[in-house]
């Protein structure tokens, strides 16, 4: 079994470290592990171009693959090898930094687990080329935000933002650290109970690779208010006393026991959850059902959208007099 760790800070920087240390501790369970550090790569932003929809739905590509020439596939082929995953990435405005967004909008949709079992089955039922098999794989997933920061208000997006990469691809949380305050520690090095816990952490991953997904289990230091991603942002949609968790999207009813804010989700939300495939078939039934329509309705449309377009002709983009090229360092 294979644990990887990738690091989307500086090369040597407390990213590196704390994923270096959660490697060892993966190490020591068993697992052979693989590092990677994003620092000198490039991976671009996703531009919804639909290149990498083409050969997948003329059935002569095992997977959706962009197409962009930049680092993607290897950092998306070193995460679809792997067993269990380890992601650590920096805060610098509240969120984590643009490069790991950049990575989950192009590894986002285009591997939803919902969607390649559809696919998979045509498939199969038509002799085509069958999938990808690695895009099935249960893997189990740690995450650590890294910000120098004090209070960790200044990191809260870290975490929820960090979540979405494993949604599509049906990883399963086991752990999660917040990792603010390294102003104050300097170095993470110098915390030694701190980095006992982080090489806690790729233990905790590595002893669960291999499991089916609904073995594996949360072993991060707290509950939360969600019983599936165990995190603690919820999004409040004036509707009563119900709240949605901000990463699963699953909604629960809120209460007050013994002075402690609690969430109550049923079964059925529960299996909604964008992290268990229930959720992910009921948006792409969504996105199937809107899409059977689409055609239709916007040919009809199609001289009114034109006619009201016109009124933006005459607002054209600015553009830099010179460019500045995008080079690896």
């Amino acid at each position: 079994m294979q644990v990887l760790a990738i690091s989307f800070g500086r090369n040597g920087g407390n990213c590196d470290v704390l994923a270096k240390k959660a490697l060892l501790g993966a190490k020591a369970a068993g697992a052979d592990i693989r590092f990677i550090n994003t620092d000198n790569l490039i991976i671009e932003r996703c531009t919804m171009c639909g290149a990498c929809d083409k050969l997948f739905d003329a059935g002569k590509a095992d997977a959706k693959l962009c197409t962009r020439p930049d680092d993607f596939r290897f950092v998306r082929d070193a995460i679809m090898d792997a067993d269990g995953c380890i992601f650590v990435a920096p805060v610098y405005s509240v969120g984590v930094t643009g490069q790991y967004k950049n990575l989950l909008d192009r590894m986002g949709a285009s591997h939803d687990r919902a969607a390649m079992i559809d696919a998979d089955k045509e498939r199969e039922a038509s002799g085509g080329m069958r999938l990808d098999p690695r895009l099935f794989k249960d893997r189990p997933v740690a995450y650590i935000p890294v910000g120098g920061a004090r209070t960790p208000g200044w990191t809260s997006m870290g975490l929820p933002m960090m979540h979405l990469l494993g949604v599509s691809n049906q990883m399963v949380p086991v752990d999660a650290m917040e990792g603010y305050g390294m102003g104050d520690r300097m170095n993470p090095v110098l915390d030694e109970p701190y980095m006992e816990r982080v090489f806690q952490l790729g233990k905790n991953v590595a002893e669960q690779c291999g499991l089916k997904n609904t073995e594996m289990q949360w072993r991060g230091d707290s509950e939360g208010v969600c019983p599936v991603c165990h995190g603690t942002t919820l999004t409040y949609r004036g509707e009563g006393a119900k709240v949605e968790c901000t990463v699963c999207g699953s909604i629960g009813e809120v209460s007050v026991v013994d002075g402690k804010l609690k969430i109550s989700y049923t079964p059925a939300e529960i299996a909604r959850s964008r992290y268990r495939i229930g959720g992910l078939i009921e948006h792409h039934e969504e996105i199937n059902d809107m899409m059977a329509g689409f055609g239709r309705k916007y040919a009809a449309a199609a001289d009114t959208i034109a006619e009201r377009m016109k009124e933006f002709d005459e607002i054209v983009s600015d553009k830099p007099e010179k460019r500045t090229m995008l080079v690896k360092k």
